[in-house]
């Protein structure tokens, strides 16, 4: 049974000695040459490699659709926004209690002219409500007279925050949004929410110029395919498999450009063969992009990987056999 949250769904991890065993049925019986046996079955590994490995739509696979680029890109906004929300982005409830939090702390510090600035840039959050907006109209708005009315009110707020969280000044920076960012991901192992982080309340949370905090996370954003592409360059290094003398373009297509673009000189193909009494093909491959945050790790991708070459070849097979019978009744 795979664990919570597999990419793999209805795929059951196996291992390399599982996989060997169907490798070698596989061969046998469907009487095609161990070498490019070995070439096509390498060649779809890449493919469900790229696949099985983040991000991936919930369901299960299609690793490579456009939905599978959204799912990343929505989980690197979502660990983002966990630390850092743009100065004017959530509900109105979530940014007026961020904004009371503020002027609390701004009145127990007697800063007035804080106090006054923050109501002034924030009209919005007022209307809607008469309390606040009677609490916030009248000639008395911007003035000492008109702070000290509200300072019995908003110091009890203050008192009940007591932290520097609501002094903070708000990042106007990519750089600065980026250092904050950093500094919770290497607190997490990477992966700010899906490591049980941060545990921060929104009106805690840092706040950046909503331009520069979109800005950031697109850039982030450019970066989703990375960990998948680095099996395109080891796919490209094999040689085709050819059947029949013809070559076939096992694992290759489909491939979106949102993965291919990333693609570098990271992947590795070593080929030997040996003839003795027996002949031996042994095959190496792999690329060098690394398991970023053990993402590939932490959903299992290679034993997945193993598990769907197995339960695909029967099917394989099946299809290689009817062929041949087909061919054999039509003689």
């Amino acid at each position: 049974m795979n664990p919570p949250n597999l990419p793999g769904e209805g795929i059951t991890p196996k291992s390399y000695e599982e996989f060997m065993t169907a490798l070698k049925e596989f061969h046998v019986n469907s009487n095609q040459g161990l070498t490019d046996v070995f070439l096509e079955q390498a060649a779809l590994m890449c493919r469900d490699s790229m696949v099985l490995t983040p991000p991936i739509v919930k369901s299960g696979g299609q690793g490579l659709s456009k939905d599978a680029k959204k799912v990343g890109e929505l989980a690197i906004m979502g660990d983002v926004h966990s630390v850092v929300v743009g100065e004017r982005s959530g509900s109105t409830n979530g940014r007026r209690g961020r904004l009371f939090r503020k002027l609390g702390s701004a009145s127990l510090q007697n800063n007035f002219s804080r106090f006054w600035k923050l109501a002034g840039d924030n009209p919005d959050l007022m209307a809607g409500n008469a309390l606040y907006a009677r609490m916030f109209a009248g000639p008395g708005f911007g003035t000492e007279k008109g702070f000290k009315r509200l300072k019995n009110y908003f110091d009890r707020i203050g008192s009940q925050e007591a932290s520097n969280v609501f002094n903070r000044p708000v990042i106007d920076s990519e750089a600065g949004v980026k250092e904050v960012h950093m500094k919770f991901r290497d607190k997490f192992g990477g992966r700010i929410k899906r490591n049980g982080g941060p545990g921060i309340k929104f009106w805690e949370r840092f706040e950046a110029k909503d331009g520069v905090l979109r800005d950031y996370i697109k850039r982030r954003q450019r970066a989703v395919g990375r960990i998948k592409s680095g099996w395109v360059d080891t796919l490209n290094k094999l040689p085709k498999p050819k059947f029949g003398g013809v070559e076939k373009n096992a694992g290759r297509s489909g491939i979106n450009q949102w993965i291919k673009r990333h693609a570098q000189s990271t992947g590795y193909v070593q080929i030997s063969r040996q003839q003795a009494e027996v002949f031996a093909l042994g095959l190496t491959f792999g690329n060098r992009n690394g398991d970023v945050d053990n993402i590939a790790t932490d959903t299992d991708v290679k034993n997945l990987v193993y598990g769907n070459r197995v339960k695909q070849m029967p099917a394989m097979l099946a299809n290689i056999l009817e062929k041949q019978a087909k061919k054999f009744n039509r003689q």
